[in-house]
C-alpha cells in the first residue's frame, strides 16, 4: 500500500467524477481503505461541493478530506483548465506522517489572505482557491466540511520548490512615495516613466514589480494598470516607502526551464520522493499552446512514477527567505518521503 494519485473528468460536474478520481488513486496504490485524501475540484463543482464530499466519504470511509476548488486541476496523469475535473492524492490509512508544528500545508479563499495569519508562526505552503481573477467561484474544505476563509494542517515536506519564473528588466529603484495600491514615485521621480519603455515591449499583464534586495528573495507583484495623468502605476499589493523595486516580466519558456532546474537540484543524488503536491497559476498554464502545458510536462519528466496532484489557482502560498508570502504566476512543488 502506497500513496497514489487519481484524475478524472466528465461532461458535467457530478460526484461520480470525484469518486472516479479517488477510486483510481486507491486502485493504483493498492488501497482497500483510504487514509487522508487531498481532493481538488474544478470550479464547475460550485453547486455540488457538499454532495461530492459526502459521496467521497461514503465510498472511501474517510472523513479526512482536505482540498479546494480552482480554475483547473491536475495530477501526474492529466491536467484540465476547461472541463469538470477532479484530482486526488490518497494516502494509506496506516501511513505515518512526517510533520512538525512548525510547517503547515495551507489553502485559502482569495478574500481571506492576511499577513497575520500567514506569519503567525512557522512555515506555510499551499495555494489560493478560485480562478485567476479571484472573483470567480471557489470553495475550500477540511475534514469533509467547507470552510469560509482558510484551512491548514501540520505537514512537513522533505523539500519545497518555488519557481516564480520572472526575469528582471530594469535597474533597482527606491520607492519614495506610494498611496495604497498606487506607486507614485521611484527615486523621487514619477514612477510611470520608469515603466514606459517596457510597456512598449511587453503586454501589461506580463509585467511585474519585483520587491526585494536580491533575486533569490524577490517578491513579484503584478502590475494592474497605469495612470498617465498622475504618472503613477497601480500594483496588485501595497509597496511601502523605502523598499527596493525593479521591473520584470513573465517568460513562459524561461519559467518552465527554471522549474526544471530547481527540481533537478532538489532531486540530485537523492531517492525519488514517494508523492507530491503542486500548485500553479492559471496564467502559467494559459501560456502554453492550449494542447500542452509546459510546467506539467516538466513535472512529469522530473518526477517519473511519482504521484502528485494540485490545482491552477489564484496564487501560491510560499515560504520565502524571510516570511510566508502569497506569490502570483508561480509554481510551488512540495515533495514528501
Amino acid at each position: 500500500m502506497i500513496p497514489a494519485s487519481g484524475y478524472a473528468h466528465g461532461p458535467r460536474a457530478t460526484p461520480q467524477v470525484a469518486i472516479a478520481a479517488v477510486s483510481s488513486a486507491m486502485a493504483r496504490g493498492g488501497l482497500s481503505h483510504a487514509g487522508r485524501i487531498f481532493l481538488f475540484l474544478s470550479t464547475h463543482f460550485q453547486y455540488e461541493i457538499n454532495t461530492t464530499l459526502r459521496a467521497v466519504t461514503q465510498v472511501t470511509g474517510s472523513f479526512d478530506i482536505f482540498g479546494a476548488s480552482a480554475a483547473g486541476v491536475f495530477s501526474d496523469q492529466d491536467w484540465s483548465l476547461d472541463a469538470p475535473a477532479a484530482a486526488a492524492i490518497v494516502l494509506p490509512a496506516a501511513m505515518p506522517f512526517n510533520f512538525s508544528t512548525d510547517t503547515h500545508f495551507a489553502l485559502a479563499a482569495p478574500n481571506a489572505i492576511n499577513q497575520q495569519w500567514l506569519n503567525r508562526g512557522g512555515q506555510r505552503f499551499g495555494g489560493i482557491a478560485g480562478d485567476a481573477t479571484g472573483n470567480g467561484a471557489y470553495a475550500i474544505w477540511q475534514n469533509g466540511r467547507q470552510h469560509p476563509d482558510f484551512i491548514e494542517t501540520a505537514l512537513t515536506p522533505r523539500s519545497i520548490v518555488v519557481s516564480q519564473g520572472f526575469q528582471a528588466l530594469s535597474q533597482p529603484y527606491r520607492v519614495t512615495a506610494s498611496n495604497g495600491l498606487m506607486l507614485d514615485t521611484l527615486d523621487s521621480q514619477s514612477a510611470y516613466p520608469t515603466l514606459r519603455t517596457w510597456l512598449r515591449q511587453y503586454d501589461l499583464h506580463n509585467l511585474m514589480a519585483g520587491i526585494g534586495d536580491s533575486p533569490s528573495d524577490m517578491l513579484w507583484i503584478p502590475v494592474i494598470g497605469v495612470d498617465e495623468q498622475k504618472q503613477a502605476i497601480m500594483l496588485a499589493h501595497e509597496v511601502p516607502v523605502g523598499m527596493n523595486l525593479c521591473w520584470g516580466h513573465f517568460d513562459s519558456a524561461a519559467a518552465s526551464q527554471d522549474l526544471g532546474l530547481q527540481l533537478m537540484s532538489q532531486l540530485a543524488g537523492r531517492a525519488q520522493p514517494k508523492w507530491g503536491l503542486a500548485f500553479s497559476g492559471h496564467r502559467r498554464a494559459m501560456a502554453g499552446s492550449g494542447i500542452t502545458e509546459p510546467d506539467w510536462n516538466v513535472l512529469r519528466s522530473a518526477l517519473p512514477g511519482v504521484p502528485f496532484a494540485g490545482f491552477y489557482g489564484n496564487g501560491q502560498i510560499a515560504p520565502l527567505a524571510k516570511s510566508n508570502q502569497v506569490v502570483d504566476n508561480s509554481v510551488l512543488v512540495a515533495l514528501f518521503d
